[in-house]
């Protein structure tokens, strides 16, 4: 298992450790300068350690004088660094590391510099320059997976204050709650949306963004402190801010959507930001090639990664790696060497496949294809997926899904809608070979199969124009692919599918060969795609039977692949039509 590919991704730079690292630190020492005398960060860094005649913070553990690592005092001055028209440099900002590197107090801290710090970017009409000063009503508020995880980082923000500065800045400390006499707070922000929607937001952390995905509530908790920040005023120029442990790639976590976006700033796929990031990312990550059972290799990693931890047992951590089975691979290298490791059971690296879609290229009218149908009335999706025969590209030409909630109560696949598709692909394209799955589904109304008389009248209708059967021989379907192993020649229906899913994993994860349309309901489908072993080799499916991510679209995609390589290896190819064809 990889944390990464071989080259740096955008946005990366090796540093003296060789370590990969993403915060964009200037090294020109003019440069340098000109970012610290443009940023909040100094004198917020020497408020919180205490060189200013106000209280600052103490050591939640020791009640000494707070102070903050080389890396935490990097990312305050980036991330209050502004612009000659006194606007914040980076709209919204992530802060990435391994586990035991200090994340919930360095955001605690950053919560009460929000509070009670001078924090608020403000013009000097004396000095003719920018200043910062505290908030007038601060409303800084804490978002989690859950609110015992908010509620822990609330705890160490208030043990942050000590008698001095709770008496100084009148601050009434609570278990959800913290108060300040004028009518300031820090608060945990529920996950019940309406509760949530409240006053604007001058600042709110988003904690353990990993853990926040859709099927647990935590899409709409990050959304809803979008929101809360959005909606401030423009003086306030409030802001989310994230404190995350490495992402499971696939999962499709806030933390995952956080990292896309910045990358699709930083490699410049947003054309609209002209070059611009506003996103601040700043990750220190283990070499990717370090060997975990190679102890000398694993604590470099290691060392890497904990660097702006000086407080961390690196020998203790790679034991916990090496000498505990408990610990998995893919564990080890998310939580430990701040790698974006994928799932165990994850078909394909979500990333590779991602890294492949080419969304301009045009698959012109004529071309020949294969076509692959997955069926299902009801539960799962009903896709159909083609591959050019020429080169394999994959392209989606149709899904039927049903709605979230009570708006898909009753839905049934559009038949209809469905055989239009199909009908408009085989006069669009050179249809070579067509393969449908169907589904053992049974009408409501007649108890009859739901997709057979369909399935029937397509044979009919193509037969004579497909050159290679889906089931060929005398007694054969020209279009039926039926994967039931109960059905006859299921078996080697299922041993040939395996087989081509475990040639299409190979192209994306090894050979980087496959090209794809991009298309944002197939990368979903493969995101979610598990590895299924059988007695053939590795297939794929969805997580669980009864999961609602679903991957019918990857189904698909596998079966456009096996209907381009039977035609292939048939020797029944027809020379390709002229006169229609149309290239881009």
């Amino acid at each position: 298992m990889t944390t990464a590919t071989s080259e740096l991704p955008p946005g990366y730079r090796l540093d003296d450790l060789g370590a990969w690292v993403t915060v964009p630190w200037p090294s020109d020492s003019d440069e340098k300068m000109a970012l610290v005398t443009s940023s909040l960060g100094p004198s917020l860094i020497d408020w919180a350690e205490g060189r200013t005649d106000e209280p600052g913070l103490v050591d939640y553990l020791t009640g000494l004088p707070w102070r903050f690592t080389p890396g935490q005092k990097r990312f305050l001055i980036l991330f209050y660094a502004y612009n000659e028209e006194g606007r914040w440099l980076y709209r919204s900002g992530v802060k990435r590391g391994s586990k035991g590197t200090g994340k919930d107090p360095f955001g605690a801290s950053v919560c009460n510099l929000e509070l009670v710090g001078p924090s608020q970017l403000v013009w000097d009409e004396d000095e003719e320059r920018w200043i910062g000063m505290r908030h007038m009503l601060p409303l800084v508020q804490i978002a989690s997976n859950s609110e015992a995880q908010s509620k822990d980082v609330l705890r160490v923000a208030n043990a942050m204050f000590n008698s001095d500065a709770r008496d100084y800045y009148r601050i009434d400390c609570g278990e959800t709650r913290t108060i300040l006499k004028d009518g300031g707070r820090l608060e945990v922000l529920t996950a019940s949306e309406k509760s949530s929607e409240g006053d604007p937001a001058t600042f709110i952390m988003l904690n353990e963004s990993h853990h926040m995905t859709h099927s647990n509530g935590g899409h709409k908790v990050a959304e809803v402190a979008r929101r809360n920040v959005a909606k401030s005023p423009r003086a306030l120029q409030a802001r989310v801010c994230e404190f995350t442990n490495a992402h499971q790639t696939g999962q499709d976590s806030v933390a995952q959507r956080s990292y896309e976006a910045w990358q699709n700033q930083v490699s410049g796929r947003i054309t609209a930001m002209a070059g611009r990031v506003d996103i601040l990312y700043d990750s220190i990550e283990a070499d990717p090639g370090v060997r975990l059972h190679v102890r000398e290799e694993l604590l470099r990693g290691l060392a890497q990664a904990y660097q702006d931890a000086p407080w961390s047992d690196l020998e203790r951590l790679a034991d916990e790696i090496q000498n505990d089975t408990r610990t998995t691979e893919a564990e080890a290298i998310r939580y430990y060497l701040n790698g974006l490791a994928t799932a165990e059971d994850a078909w394909i690296d979500p990333r590779r496949f991602d890294d492949l879609a080419q969304p301009d290229v045009v698959v012109a009218e004529g071309e020949q294809i294969a076509m692959f149908l997955d069926c299902s009335k009801s539960e799962d999706a009903t896709a159909l997926m083609g591959s050019r025969i020429s080169d394999g590209h994959v392209f989606t030409l149709g899904l039927w899904q049903r709605e979230h909630g009570d708006r898909g109560k009753g839905w049934l696949a559009p038949r209809e809608k469905v055989d239009a598709t199909v009908c408009s692909a085989f006069a669009r394209y050179h249809v070579v070979w067509f393969g449908v799955d169907p589904s053992p589904a049974r009408d409501d109304e007649d108890e009859s199969l739901y997709w057979m008389p369909l399935v029937d009248q397509w044979h009919r209708k193509f037969s004579s124009k497909l050159p290679l059967w889906a089931t060929p021989g005398a007694q054969g379907h020209s279009v039926k692919f039926d994967m039931r192993l109960s059905h006859r020649g299921g078996a080697d229906r299922n041993r040939l599918f395996t087989e081509q899913a475990e040639l299409t994993a190979r192209a994306i994860d090894d050979d980087g060969t496959l090209s794809h349309d991009g298309d944002a309901g197939l990368r979903m489908h493969v995101h979610n795609a598990k590895r299924r072993p059988n007695q053939w080799g590795v297939s794929l499916g969805k997580e669980n039977r009864d999961s609602m991510k679903l991957v019918d679209l990857a189904v698909t995609m596998v079966g456009a692949l096996l209907g381009r390589r039977l035609v292939l290896n048939s020797g029944r190819l027809p020379k390709k039509r002229t006169g229609k064809a149309t290239f881009a």
